[in-house]
């Protein structure tokens, strides 16, 4: 175990023995960066809400894009840049042992173009990103396997639904955040293989629950108060779920009657031998977010089924293995170093971006079904094997040094300003929210948005209260967002569920309501606290002396218990 001073933050942070095993593993040097600071950068490099409009590369046709057109790279339709009629290798350029290896990678990044969005097998889905095998989708991100839905984020195999955080395996379900395997399930939070479930958070198999906390396998409850079948529908039936001021003033009751019961240190189910925030079904993870069915793993976020033994890895899986300081990498990917979107069986690759099914690359971008290249030009597997030790060699010996002096040796992932994406574009900004000014003082990459001006057909008030006052007319207006101002539409897939299911039309854009949802969130970092119970439980009487690491900050209004104490509030 050793500590050191993070090059970053200037914390002190401690690397463990079983780090030190990994790095010698994989062959790399210990981190000059402690986790949190990595983990930022990592996200630096990842949108994952927001499209652009910008220009073609080779047509110089407008398209849409998950880069900014303020961005210093080239894009191109994603059907041409995945097509044979051009050759990222023409883009190659010999390594220069007189200049720093990132300044010549950001050379090569603004040249040799790159997807427009990050997209695979999609239809009727143009304005999503960072998605794949999707049918009927609209304004959907790092989404899988979805259909006839919208406003998605986080999310997998899920059919007509709207307005869902990091869900999986639901149907028709809606302003939602972390519901998986369930049915028919409106404004709810962390609950799973519920069906009939309305304005409820933590049920576990329960059916017909409206205003519920912290239920298993329970039917026709209200408010937590058991109900016959009749008695339970004559009560929801008073709630008149069409109008919006209705279901405003229901959601500060809900959330006020949520907040007067416990929730558990962490979320997660099925955990052995892990410690983090949103942990299912894993084995041996440690100090990481938002896993799935993973194994071995240490500060990672983001993972689906199934990565393992990977450090400092955020967004992806599916079988990838021996990751490292990697974002948006998956599909079979395999001892990769350093590297950012980039899927499809890649192997043995560092310092890459875009690239897909290939192996042995070394600062390339944009190359598939390649191998032994480095800044995209070809090698011969030997010329390859000796130019890698020297470049690595010279990365030590010349390292780049950013603008606010921090060392990028071998061993560090891209610095901030090489990113095609900016910090407010970014991952990093939903979960770390820095304004311009702070933004530029940590050296990140900062933009200003251009918004185009739209006129508004509706103001917020003007909006029909209830869902049975509103006609298909509304489809062609333009509706003023209560939050922001910016006008919205409501789509016609959306409206038909909005009228299915009695629900009042929104009174926000989608980023707006996501901004809401997110606001459920726990963020990816760890607090150190006790357990709040004073009750008298069967593991101690008085106030329970258990500490725990937590997702949840000692500021928030949350009652936090252990896990032991916990199961003994659950129904």
């Amino acid at each position: 175990m050793e500590t050191r001073n993070c090059q970053n933050c200037k914390k002190d942070f401690t690397i463990e023995s079983e780090d030190f095993s990994f790095y010698e593993k994989i062959k790399v040097p210990p981190p000059t960066w402690c986790p949190e600071c990595r983990m930022i950068r990592r996200f630096h490099f990842r949108n994952e809400g927001m499209l652009f409009r910008r220009t073609d590369g080779n047509t110089g046709k407008e398209i849409f894009s998950g880069i900014s057109p303020d961005a210093k790279v080239v894009t191109y339709n994603n059907d041409f840049w995945f097509g044979d009629k051009w050759d990222p290798i023409d883009f190659g350029q010999d390594y220069d042992f007189n200049r720093p290896f990132f300044e010549q990678f950001r050379e090569l990044l603004s040249r040799s173009p790159i997807p427009a969005r990050s997209v695979y097998n999609m239809e009727n889905s143009d304005y999503c990103n960072e998605a794949s095998f999707s049918k009927n989708c609209y304004l959907c991100f790092n989404t899988d396997y979805i259909e006839n839905s919208a406003y998605l984020r986080k999310i997998a195999y899920i059919k007509d639904s709207f307005d869902i955080y990091e869900a999986r395996e639901d149907e028709l379900c809606y302003e939602c955040v972390a519901v998986d395997k369930s049915y028919q399930t409106f404004f709810s939070f962390d609950c799973e293989s519920c069906v009939d479930v309305w304005f409820s958070k933590g049920l576990r198999g329960c059916t017909n629950c409206f205003g519920c906390v912290n239920l298993t396998n329970k039917s026709n409850y209200f408010f937590n108060e058991p109900c016959s079948k009749e008695e339970y529908e004559k009560k929801v039936s008073e709630y008149i779920f069409g109008s919006y001021a209705n279901q405003v003033k229901l959601m500060e009751v809900v959330k006020d009657f949520w907040n007067k019961f416990p929730n558990k240190y962490y979320h997660g189910l099925r955990t052995l031998n892990s410690t983090g925030e949103r942990l299912f079904d894993v084995k041996n993870v440690k100090n990481s977010y938002s896993v799935r069915e993973g194994e071995n793993l240490r500060y990672c976020q983001d993972m689906q089924p199934k990565a393992s033994n990977s450090y400092d890895y955020t967004v992806w899986g599916d079988r990838a293995e021996n990751m490292y300081e990697c974002v948006t990498c998956g599909l079979g990917c395999y001892d990769l170093q350093f590297c950012f979107n980039s899927w499809g069986d890649i192997k043995e690759t560092e310092y890459s971006g875009y690239c897909f099914g290939s192996s042995n690359l070394f600062g390339c971008v944009g190359l598939s079904k390649k191998r032994f290249c480095i800044l995209n030009k070809q090698y011969s597997e030997e010329e390859y094997n000796l130019m890698i030790e020297k470049i690595k060699h010279h990365m030590d010996d010349m390292p780049y040094v950013d603008e606010k002096g921090r060392v990028y040796k071998y061993g560090e992932f891209f610095p901030f300003d090489i990113s095609p994406v900016a910090y407010n574009e970014s991952m990093a900004n939903d979960f770390f929210p820095s304004s311009a000014e702070q933004s530029k003082e940590k050296g990140y990459i900062w933009r200003e948005i251009h918004l185009r001006n739209y006129e508004t057909d509706l103001k917020p008030e003007q909006i029909p209260d209830n869902i049975k006052d509103t006609d298909e007319s509304i489809i062609e207006k333009s509706l003023g967002c209560l939050a922001c101002q910016r006008p919205f539409k409501i789509i016609p897939m959306e409206l038909q569920f909005y009228k299915r299911f009695n629900l009042p039309l929104p009174r926000k854009c989608h980023n707006c309501r996501f901004t809401d949802r997110f606001k459920l969130v726990n963020p990816p970092k760890l607090w150190h606290r006790q357990c709040m119970c004073e009750k008298d439980h069967n593991n101690h009487e008085g106030k329970c002396q258990v500490e725990f690491e937590t997702s949840y900050a000692p500021d928030r209004p949350e009652i936090v218990y252990c896990e032991k104490c916990y199961q003994q509030e659950v129904y």
